[in-house]
């Protein structure tokens, strides 16, 4: 299916609206495998289209090519660098290796994949345009499939033309030309802000005239010497997400100090000072099995939180445990402490226990 034919009137446009069902015991024919096919080519190129538009979206810059020697430059020719374009029919245009294109020819063509070499074809030479064209010529690029990969198509009847070969596999390439009168697209003018947030309800963009994408308007003089090189004139540019992104706020939660770091067992609502940075509304403190941490946590300037524990009279002294404080983005930090068994009571010496039935022999001696 011709890219040229994915353009029509969108109240009329039926170019890839309808897909194959499969089913048991069906008879499938090539028409139907390609017909998948097609329909999400097609989808995928009005999504393109409409939703993302056309021009160029990263790279493809025009440019001097260096003589060899390194004394200066080529006349008559600019290389196309890598880049990335949307093609005004929704057609995805990848140049991925740097080409080398004469201005004096119609331009080169390429495949995607293929290894990134300018190779001159050694049974034709290049068929250069009348050096005396006056005038500005325009580097741009169109979407172009290539055909590949041929193989033996079996006979139909007598085996009489067994020796007949049909392409397997189509890739996605481009072409790369040069023109010689101003594209229509050169003369648009962008849409202001205005344009695209306000205003009456839109209506869908009519398809372009040609397939070309503009890249470049080059001035030449007579003996090929590039006078100036224009990438932005005509160059529409596609508005890409790629490069854009941020960093959420936050950071990473430190904990400076804990005061105190030692809790006793048995201890109830015990006020504690957190120092650090990056403490967020929302957060959570863990001390561990054993130890209760009040709802009431005070948070300060994002660097101090003052909390309330109470530690069960149960917990077995250990090794330090740590105060964990986890912001609402998960990120957390940290810190050690220890908890101390409870004060135990002495217990009387034996000195103590002899003393008193001694006083209490006393007592009844006198007494008698």
């Amino acid at each position: 299916m011709k890219t040229e034919a994915l353009c029509h009137d969108l109240a009329c446009d039926d170019v890839g609206m309808e897909r194959p069902r499969f089913f048991p015991r069906q008879l499938i024919t090539d028409d139907d495998l390609n017909l998948a096919v097609e329909h999400l080519r097609n989808r995928l190129r009005r999504h393109n289209r409409l939703m993302h538009g056309w021009g160029v979206v990263c790279g493809a810059k025009v440019c001097q090519v260096v003589k060899a020697d390194g004394t200066g430059m080529e006349p008559w020719k600019v290389r196309v660098t890598p880049g990335y374009i949307l093609g005004p029919y929704g057609d995805e245009i990848l140049i991925d290796c740097e080409r080398t294109v004469d201005l004096r020819t119609t331009g080169v063509s390429g495949v995607t994949g293929e290894p990134c070499v300018d190779v001159p074809d050694p049974w034709c030479s290049d068929v250069f345009a009348r050096c005396d064209q006056t005038g500005p010529r325009y580097v741009a690029v169109k979407f172009k499939e290539t055909m590949s990969r041929p193989v033996r198509v079996q006979p139909v009847g007598c085996g009489c033309d067994d020796t007949q070969c049909d392409y397997s596999r189509p890739r996605d390439g481009y072409e790369i030309g040069i023109l010689n009168s101003r594209p229509e697209s050169c003369g648009a003018i962008p849409p202001g802000k205005d344009e695209l947030f306000e205003g009456v309800l839109p209506l869908c963009p009519p398809c372009p005239a040609d397939p070309w994408v503009v890249l470049a308007v080059i001035e030449v003089d007579a003996d090929g010497s590039i006078k100036a090189i224009d990438n932005c004139s005509c160059r529409r540019i596609v508005a890409s997400f790629a490069s854009f992104w941020w960093r959420c706020e936050g950071g990473l939660v430190e904990i400076t100090s804990v005061d105190p770091s030692e809790l006793v067992a048995g201890e109830q609502n015990v006020a504690i000072k957190i120092k650090g940075k990056n403490f967020h509304e929302g957060l959570k403190v863990d001390v561990g099995p054993g130890v209760t941490v009040a709802d009431d946590v005070t948070i300060k300037d994002d660097t101090e939180l003052d909390i309330k524990v109470s530690i069960d009279a149960n917990v077995t002294p250990s090794q330090p445990r740590n105060l964990t404080v986890t912001n609402p983005d998960c990120s957390m930090a940290a810190y050690p402490i220890t908890i101390k068994g409870t004060a135990a009571v002495a217990p009387a010496s034996s000195a103590t226990k002899k003393s008193a039935p001694a006083k209490e022999t006393a007592g009844r001696k006198k007494k008698a």
